[in-house]
């Protein structure tokens, strides 16, 4: 499924190193940093200088981590997108009795898209996934 990108960059240049070094050793957690590597189309040795040791690529480097992850925020599929994020609403709630935890997460996103709207702006596509997520009780799914 193609969207639009959630944070409006278009132009490689705007996406910031930081998140492109989030982004990238997320993708490498989730599998090898091989894989990642060989997806990216770089090698697999200037991927974990990048994530493991904080490096800054070089600029073609940068240029082609950017393309990977703008391709990859406009066409990945919604739980993939919306899986960091569910990993970090997991280790918010992770000691709440079961009970509280759904509660709570309703309420978490319910007031982050809440803020974005008060804020002008549409909320991103990962709140309302959360959100359907959270209603469904479906969250450990995307997580693992």
């Amino acid at each position: 499924m193609t969207r639009a990108n959630p944070f409006g960059w278009t132009d490689h240049r705007d996406v910031p190193l930081e998140v492109l070094r989030d982004f990238a050793l997320t993708r490498v957690e989730a599998g090898s940093i091989k894989r990642v590597a060989a997806e990216m189309g770089i090698g697999h040795a200037t991927l974990h200088m990048f994530v493991s040791r904080g490096s800054t690529p070089q600029p073609r480097v940068r240029r082609i981590l950017a393309l990977w992850y703008l391709d990859w925020v406009t066409n990945a599929p919604d739980y993939d997108l919306a899986r960091p994020y569910a990993s970090a609403l997991q280790v918010l709630t992770d000691d709440m009795p079961e009970g509280q935890r759904d509660e709570t997460l309703t309420v978490l996103l319910d007031g982050l898209a809440a803020g974005y709207v008060r804020g002008g702006e549409s909320p991103p596509a990962w709140v309302e996934v959360l959100r359907t997520v959270a209603h469904r009780r479906m969250m450990p799914i995307i997580i693992s």
